[in-house]
């Protein structure tokens, strides 16, 4: 039986959304709390779903410390931003993914199926620079191995799930963006993808949590820095080191 927090400041959201996912998941158990900080936190929590908004220096401190004890939990951040500054820095401090409020509740709902099964989620418009956020296609193959990738195509997967634009690609793995391009286009074909919007959904449920991806973000969690980000609370995400400690123990087991 999973057992999901909701850490949200609004009532009435996290009413709604426990209601939700109590219909979907039958034999989950779902808590909510407006702070993370001032929750009774049991150890057996499998999924952490918390707004942008309430990410804070002793929060992220109690999420670093959840990771420790128990590094099976899944976090991800939730937040009403459509930014993709937003959701890469997210992903890149170590959240298992970004769920979009103003999505579909079907969409929600498969987002956190997905954490669930130890995948880490993307937006699917999130290598797109329009609104647009088109559906995913219907036949999609998930068996990596029968698409018979390239050595380079492999490489670019993980990082064209994170949403990377083919500049980006090229300086992460050193090459040049015109070669870039290519292979990436190249994976578009063999994915299927119509749009990098599909291919980067595709990716996102190809990689999983034990790619590359996965072992980079492990070594970079929940960290705290005062930078440019456009939600409530993104300022204090980064990934570079970790969480400041505090003085006092933030991780408690209730008693009985």
């Amino acid at each position: 039986m999973p057992v999901i927090l909701i850490v949200d400041q609004h009532s009435v959201y996290r009413s709604g959304l426990r209601d939700v996912v109590e219909t979907r998941f039958k034999k989950s158990r779902v808590l909510d709390t407006a702070q993370l900080e001032n929750f009774e936190l049991e150890t057996g929590i499998d999924l952490i779903l918390i707004d942008l908004g309430c990410l804070n220096q002793r929060s992220l401190a109690v999420l670093s410390e959840v990771v420790d004890l128990r590094p099976a939990t899944r976090i991800a951040v939730m937040s009403a931003s459509s930014s993709r500054t937003d959701v890469l820095k997210c992903l890149s401090a170590g959240f298992h993914g970004f769920l979009p409020k103003l999505q579909s509740d079907e969409e929600l709902l498969s987002a956190i199926g997905d954490l669930l099964s130890g995948r880490i989620y993307v937006p699917r418009w999130l290598a797109d620079d329009d609104v647009g956020r088109p559906e995913p296609p219907q036949t999609v193959n998930f068996n990596l191995e029968a698409l018979r990738l390239t050595r380079r195509q492999n490489e670019i997967l993980p990082l064209l799930a994170q949403g990377m634009s083919n500049k980006e690609i090229a300086r992460e793995l050193s090459i040049a963006e015109g070669t870039s391009k290519i292979h990436t286009a190249a994976l578009l074909r063999a994915l299927c993808a119509r749009n990098r919007t599909e291919a980067a959904f595709i990716a996102a449920k190809l990689v999983g949590p034990r790619d590359r991806l996965a072992s980079r973000m492990r070594s970079k969690r929940f960290s705290i820095d005062r930078g440019n980000g456009s939600g409530p609370g993104s300022e204090l995400i980064v990934g570079d080191r970790w969480a400041q400690p505090t003085d006092r123990p933030l991780f408690r087991r209730p008693a009985g």
